[in-house]
Formats: C-alpha cells, sequence, structure tokens
C-alpha cells in the first residue's frame, strides 16, 4: 500500500513539475515576443524619424543649391555633407522648438499669450537657430574632417546663408505654432463634446428617473382599479405599460432610432394617458410606414413634448385634449394639440424645450420649432433619412 502510495505520489509530482516546465517555456516564449515586437517598433520609430529627417535634410539642401546656382542643380563634392548637416540642424531645431513651445501652449491656455510673447519665442528660435548652425558645423568638421577650426565661406555665402536659414527657422516656427494650436484646438473640441455629451445623457437619464415615481404609482393604480372591472383593459394597459418602461428604463441613449420605433415608444405612452384622462384626451398617429421605417428622429424625443401638451393645456370631458402627430406637407413629423391653455404658466416647458434644443445641438442637427395656429400648438420635427436602408 505504501509503495503504491509512492508511485501515485511519483506520477503526481511529475506530472505537475512537467505542467511547470510548459508553463514557464510559455512564459519565456512569450516574453521574448513581447521584447522582439518592443524592440521592433522602436526600431521602426528610429528608422521612420531618420527618413523623415534625411527627406526635409535633402528638400532644404536642394532648395539651397538652386537658389544659389540655378538651373542645372550642380552637385558639388560636399553636397552629402550639406544634407547631413541641414538634416541634424533640423532634427535639433524641432527639439528645440518642441521645448519652448511647450512654454507657450501653457501661456496660451492661461490666455496670458501676447504679441510681445510670440516675438519673444520668434527670437528665441531665431538665436537657437544661429548657435546650431555654428555648432553643428563645427562638430561636424570636427568628427568628419578631423579640423578643429571652423572655416568660414566668404561675406556675400555667409550672409545668404544666415539669410536663408532664418526663413528656414521662421517656416519651422509657423509649422510648429500652427500645428500645436490644432492639436489643442482638437482637444479641447474632444473634451467640450464629451462634456455636452455626458450633460446631456444625464438630462435625458434624469428625465427617465422623474418618469418612474409618480407616473409608475398612477398606472400601478389603473391597473388595480380596472383588473376585476375591465381585465381586456387592464391587459392591454400592462402591455402598454411594460412596452413602454422597457424603452424609459435603458440605460443607454441610443442618439437616432428609427421613426418606427419612436412611434412606437409613443403610442404607448398615449395610450396609457388615454386610459388615464379616458375621454379627456383623445390622440392619433397618423405617419405612412415607409416614412417610418426609412428615417430617423432622436431617441425619447416626443415624450416630453407630449408631456408638455398635456401638463400645460385644460384637459376636460367639456374641452378634450387632441394630441395628434402626422406629417405636413414639407415632409415633417407635426406634433399638434389644441390651445387651450391652463391658467397657470409653468417655467417647466421653457427647461423641457430647451433639453430638446441642447440635444439636437448635441446631435449637430436642426431643434424642432414651435408656433400656435388657428388655435392649435405645432411642434415641428425635421427627420433625418437613414442612410442604411
Amino acid at each position: 500500500m505504501i509503495k503504491l502510495i509512492g508511485i501515485e505520489t511519483s506520477r503526481k509530482f511529475k506530472t505537475f513539475g512537467k505542467l511547470i516546465q510548459v508553463t514557464i517555456f510559455s512564459l519565456l516564449v512569450a516574453s521574448i515576443n513581447h521584447t522582439i515586437t518592443f524592440k521592433l517598433k522602436i526600431m521602426l520609430k528610429v528608422i521612420y524619424q531618420i527618413v523623415f529627417y534625411l527627406l526635409l535634410g535633402i528638400i532644404v539642401s536642394v532648395l539651397q543649391a538652386f537658389v544659389l546656382n540655378g538651373l542645372p542643380l550642380q552637385m558639388r563634392n560636399d553636397f552629402w555633407g550639406e544634407i547631413l548637416f541641414s538634416s541634424v540642424y533640423i532634427f535639433f531645431l524641432i527639439h528645440l522648438q518642441k521645448h519652448l513651445l511647450y512654454s507657450f501652449i501653457i501661456q496660451f491656455k492661461r490666455n496670458t499669450i501676447t504679441i510681445e510673447r510670440f516675438i519673444k519665442y520668434f527670437l528665441l528660435i531665431q538665436a537657437g537657430g544661429t548657435i546650431l548652425l555654428f555648432a553643428i558645423g563645427f562638430i561636424l568638421n570636427l568628427i568628419i574632417l578631423r579640423v578643429v577650426a571652423l572655416k568660414l565661406r566668404d561675406f556675400d555665402q555667409l550672409r545668404f546663408i544666415l539669410v536663408y536659414y532664418f526663413f528656414i527657422n521662421t517656416i519651422i516656427y509657423c509649422i510648429g505654432i500652427g500645428l500645436r494650436l490644432y492639436s489643442l484646438y482638437n482637444k479641447e473640441k474632444d473634451a467640450k463634446h464629451n462634456a455636452e455629451k455626458s450633460f446631456l445623457s444625464a438630462q435625458l437619464q434624469m428625465l427617465r428617473q422623474q418618469l418612474n415615481p409618480h407616473f409608475l404609482f398612477n398606472n400601478l393604480n389603473i391597473i388595480a382599479s380596472t383588473i376585476h372591472n375591465n381585465p381586456k383593459l387592464a391587459y392591454d394597459f400592462t402591455k402598454s405599460m411594460a412596452s413602454f418602461y422597457r424603452k424609459v428604463l435603458e440605460t443607454e441613449n441610443e442618439g437616432w432610432v428609427t421613426l418606427k420605433a419612436e412611434l412606437k415608444t409613443i403610442q404607448s405612452y398615449l395610450y396609457m394617458l388615454e386610459v388615464r384622462f379616458e375621454e379627456k384626451l383623445i390622440f392619433s398617429i397618423d405617419v405612412p410606414k415607409e416614412i417610418q421605417e426609412h428615417y430617423l428622429v432622436p431617441d425619447f424625443i416626443l415624450q416630453p413634448i407630449v408631456e408638455n401638451a398635456v401638463k400645460h393645456n385644460i384637459c376636460t370631458k367639456n374641452r378634450p385634449l387632441q394630441i395628434i402627430i402626422t406629417m405636413n406637407e414639407a415632409g415633417h413629423l407635426l406634433i399638434k394639440n389644441n390651445y387651450q391653455p391652463k391658467g397657470v404658466k409653468s417655467d417647466s416647458i421653457g427647461i423641457g424645450w430647451f433639453n430638446i434644443e441642447n440635444r439636437y445641438k448635441y446631435l449637430e442637427a436642426k431643434a424642432p420649432i414651435k408656433y400656435i395656429k388657428d388655435d392649435w400648438f405645432y411642434v415641428e420635427v425635421w427627420l433625418i433619412e437613414d442612410a442604411n436602408m
């Protein structure tokens, strides 16, 4: 028995040992692959930068030769040395400008940038460029030609080189500032866009949460009062309520939805209102099916419009509220109700309309318009054609 246990234990240890070996080997392979991939990325980045700065050096050197000697271009013996010099110069100048522009961008964000500061940074770039011009020439002569003395060209050529590189520095300075400001603009735009998106999503979520308690209790009371006397009505009401709340309780804002889906939601909402108010509220929806399937509206946009109509108009048996959803001749969705405002006006319609306009602004679409005509209150909603259809 002891031998059998020993054999079994030995087999278990051998299996466990093999498992450890396989695990270690897999980790080593994964680590090597990761290291190779990382080194390859670095190598490709270095090669890209070398090619980039060499191309810039070639462009600067060719332009310099063209301005000095004209056409045809004369490739002197030191032409490749000029390319090397120009490439190294532009490399150091761009990195010098990056450090200087970092401070510039900070001041720009703080709105403390002035014309004097623009000129200051410009002069710093020119001074730094001039120092680099002589320093790189001296170092390259020392490394390549092993000559300590810096041989200056004749005065005319020296003056040309200084003026030429002055313009090169100016171009690089303008491009650098332009790229930094463009990058800053995009970051600010994205940040603003994300902030507006979060704000509008929070508004929509708050609207849904506000619907939950008061509206839910009213609907539950209706079900409780009709379930024995009119089971079919209670059943239909429960179905509409379930359909509507399924939409209300969605946590994600879908942005644009088909008109068909939005009308289905608002039909459930209007049906519940109709049962609640009985003969005090009448509604109708008359939108062709082909339009419902081929056009889009913002998600959950019709509910606040209908809610405002109910909240701010008289709704009695003698003066029932009529809500009609249809299309007008211009091809826009029209939500209209007979205009019979209550005596006491509320500011909530302004807040609701402000939220609707903000959502359309975020979606970069034309906001609905509202107007009163012939004792009817109209809300006209622009439709967006579904590009996927």
